[in-house]
């Protein structure tokens, strides 16, 4: 509560820095460019696809070391800094989320039939006890892998784009509806809904993550200003940077707070700072981040099968605690990223040789 109420305060001195100068911004747009779609969604996606492995990393270091506190409270930095990556997510699916014919096909094609493959395998390969009550109970709540949850959770906002995308496009009172959608999401995020909701409902509520869905989809549906000024918020963002990485070092450092992923106010500020030097970055780094947010699906998949094998492997092999943080985060986004290639490339010679054969 203390951070949440932490960060409304810093937006709050941001907004008031921006209303008193007056300095122009508008949200990012999902502009196109000649090569495409503007890529940079792509790009955040990776950084948060990095992110979960990040949070996933500490629990593993934790569960071997849980006596090494200066390696225990690095590995918790790490993952209280990627807090932000499942709120990204959300918002980032929305913004290109449109109703038209295939609607659910593509959902079934590309994320409920890959999610369902990975929880019968992953079932079966983490429990002993077979019981298809059980299975079923964690399919729908994600429970198979913890990361698992999120896939739930995504279609019950695809559900919600799906029987009301009139009323979340309408933009006669978007700004009403991002303004209720912050209340409901804030409510959510201060434990007021605890004793409304079952128990089990509330790793995959979306009151969780009702803003960042709405604040997507309005981000989905905005236009590009052309003549609107280019807004200088070095200041702004880097003060209110720097003050974000004192508190999270102090949370993290001195009170061991292990951060929930779905605070407001850090994942916003991260998501339009990170949108300003994304253009600054190195063009080689830039397209290895946006190969990895494309294909985020397969290492969100296939990454918690890596780290519960990992679980019989004591990190510290690898070459102690430094190299064995490194190793094992090439190795859970390495692995599912190979494995990623080697499918696209197997698609891409079985196009080929059908369109021969066609010819």
């Amino acid at each position: 509560m203390e951070w949440e109420l932490l960060g409304i305060i810093l937006t709050g001195l941001g907004a008031l820095y921006l209303w008193i100068f007056q300095i122009p911004y508008s949200l990012p747009h999902p502009l196109a460019t000649k090569q495409g779609r503007e890529n940079r969604f792509d790009i955040l996606r990776g950084f948060a696809m990095v992110g979960i492995v990040l949070i996933h990393i500490h629990s593993y270091f934790q569960f071997f070391h849980p006596a090494d506190q200066m390696v225990v409270r690095t590995t918790l930095f790490f993952s209280n800094l990627s807090r932000f990556s499942v709120p990204l997510f959300i918002l980032t699916s929305a913004i290109f989320l449109r109703k038209k014919e295939g609607y659910w096909i593509s959902k079934l094609k590309n994320l409920i039939l890959p999610y369902s493959i990975a929880s019968v395998i992953g079932y079966l390969v983490k429990y002993n006890n077979y019981n298809v009550i059980e299975f079923i109970h964690f399919y729908f709540l994600g429970k198979v892998f913890a990361p698992f949850y999120f896939v739930p959770l995504l279609i019950q906002f695809y559900i919600l784009f799906y029987l009301f995308d009139k009323f979340l496009i309408n933009k006669s009172f978007s700004k009403l509806l991002l303004l209720f959608s912050f209340l409901v999401n804030l409510s959510s995020n201060l434990g007021f809904f605890d004793s409304i909701l079952p128990n089990e409902y509330h790793s995959v509520s979306i009151f969780n993550y009702i803003f960042f869905f709405i604040l997507g989809i309005q981000i989905g549906l905005s236009k590009e200003e052309k003549n609107k000024p280019k807004a200088e918020l070095l200041f702004p963002f880097g003060a209110i940077a720097l003050l974000f990485f004192f508190f999270l070092i102090l949370f993290s450092g001195v009170y061991a707070i292990d951060f929930k992923n779905h605070h407001l106010v850090y994942p916003i500020f991260f998501f339009l700072g990170i949108w300003e030097i994304l253009p600054k970055f190195n063009h080689k780094v830039s397209n290895w981040i946006s190969f990895i947010g494309n294909n985020s699906l397969f290492i969100f998949l296939l990454h918690p099968f890596i780290i519960h094998m990992m679980h019989s492997l004591d990190p510290y092999t690898f070459g102690g605690p430094f190299l064995g943080y490194i190793v094992t985060m090439i190795l859970n986004v390495g692995i599912p990223i190979a494995i990623a290639i080697i499918v696209q490339k197997g698609k891409f010679l079985y196009r080929s040789h059908h369109s021969g054969e066609l010819q």
